[in-house]
């Protein structure tokens, strides 16, 4: 078996559960010093649109849009699994702080919608709420902006149009754990987060074997958010009585972009 963290084919679980073990820190170390663009990913998918009957009053401002830039209960092509709560502290402490923008641009020409007008909240929805039929919720990050609020005459025709639209939330992890299904009486911490958290994945059916995945417990968004033309996850886009959701379509990030994230964080260090 391949494990893709570690770039290594092992004959047995059991040797690669002791190499993660051995290269967890490590591991996570390098994932919490990544700023990631949730477009890039790995799943994306093309919009329809779907009534929000059971939570129509908690997008009731028929002046609003509201865009679903990430969401949970979704493990994504590197092994990472946002759970609920993941977003607590973002929207406790980043009101107002993070813009829209367009394809996560940071300039001045791609902004939609000033940081001011900016709400942040989450929801609670249903996966058929956002085109997916998985069982289940997931605990959306909400943007709630006014209509009148963008000002970038693309994304306000788009907005309007109700075209194929998605969003992607710009991030940084700050807590996340191992989970292994491993019977190695050393490993019971993994075990237990394997166990906590393997009944929470909506889309299992999509991979052979778990044995192992990452759970993001807290992330921070940094600045940003973006409308993009192809989404992170099957549940991301907007929502305005409607919602948008898109195809799914299998990419890998290029191998230069941790370098070009690197750039973009110094970047967001300055401004924000």
């Amino acid at each position: 078996m391949i494990c893709k963290e570690l770039n290594k084919e092992f004959d047995n679980k059991e040797l690669m559960f002791a190499e993660l073990k051995a290269n967890k820190d490590f591991i996570i170390k390098e994932k919490k010093a990544n700023i990631y663009k949730s477009c890039d990913k790995g799943i994306g998918i093309i919009a329809k649109s779907l009534r929000l009957e059971a939570t129509k009053e908690t997008f009731k401002d028929d002046n609003s849009y509201y865009i679903a830039v990430n969401t949970t209960n979704v493990l994504d092509s590197h092994g990472d699994l946002h759970v609920k709560g993941i977003w607590n502290k973002t929207v406790k402490e980043q009101q107002q702080q993070n813009y829209l923008l367009l394809d996560h641009k940071m300039e001045m020409g791609s902004v939609a919608v000033k940081k001011e007008n900016v709400e942040m909240f989450l929801a609670d929805i249903p996966f058929s709420s956002v085109g997916k039929s998985f069982e289940g919720t997931t605990q959306a990050l909400i943007y709630k902006v006014s209509k009148d609020s963008v000002i970038n005459p693309i994304a306000k025709e788009w907005l309007e149009s109700g075209d194929d639209i998605e969003a992607s939330v710009r991030m940084q992890y700050v807590n996340v754990e191992l989970a292994m299904n491993s019977d190695d009486k050393r490993d019971k911490a993994e075990l237990k987060t394997f166990n906590d958290n393997i009944g929470n994945i909506a889309n299992k059916s999509e991979f052979d074997d778990l044995t192992h995945f990452w759970v993001v417990k807290e992330a921070k968004n940094l600045g940003e958010s973006s409308l993009v033309l192809m989404g992170s996850n099957s549940s991301t886009g907007v929502i305005d009585a409607v919602i948008d959701t898109s195809k799914q379509i299998d990419s890998e990030p290029l191998q230069d972009t941790q370098k070009e994230e690197e750039k973009e964080n110094k970047l967001i260090n300055r401004r924000f």
